[in-house]
């Protein structure tokens, strides 16, 4: 496993997708939850009030937020979502859309969350892009959204 992103094969992330897309999915499921468990991993050493798993329910709508950390005391509850997105290989027309997509998710938790606490969103990428511009337009979009973005490796 990578002591960088918690991955078992960094190389698989530069692998540009196969003609088998059920192999292919099966590899990006796989990937994720590799990334979700280590992310997980590193905030339960870290952050003792961290709750992982936490159900959520909108408008009829079911999720779950990946970690949740209530701080009764100073008034706020952080919600995160852990994402295990490639943005390098993502075609430029799907940026938008895709992360779009993500910030509706964390607003949609983060509207079941408004009372009594404030909320404050994150989600959390194993690795920024390297492609000139894609980092500023993905951050601009979570940016507008008043949502914080981390990449475990810059």
């Amino acid at each position: 496993m990578s002591e960088r992103t918690g991955l078992v094969a960094d190389e698989e992330r530069d692998k540009p997708a196969g003609q088998d897309p059920e192999t292919d999915f099966f590899r990006r499921i796989t990937r994720g939850r590799e990334f979700e468990n280590y992310e997980r991993s590193q905030w339960k050493k870290e952050v003792a009030l961290a709750q992982f798993e936490v159900p959520t329910r909108l408008e009829g709508k079911r999720g779950r937020e990946d970690i949740r950390l209530v701080d009764n005391k100073e008034g706020f509850t952080v919600v995160v979502e852990i994402k295990a997105s490639n943005w390098d290989v993502m075609k430029p027309e799907r940026v938008r859309p895709n992360a779009l997509r993500h910030a509706r998710q964390l607003w949609r938790y983060i509207e079941a969350e408004l009372h009594p606490q404030d909320v404050i969103p994150a989600v959390v990428y194993p690795i920024a892009p390297q492609m000139p511009g894609r980092k500023d337009e993905i951050e601009a979009i979570f940016e507008e959204r008043l949502i914080q973005v981390v990449w475990r490796i810059e």
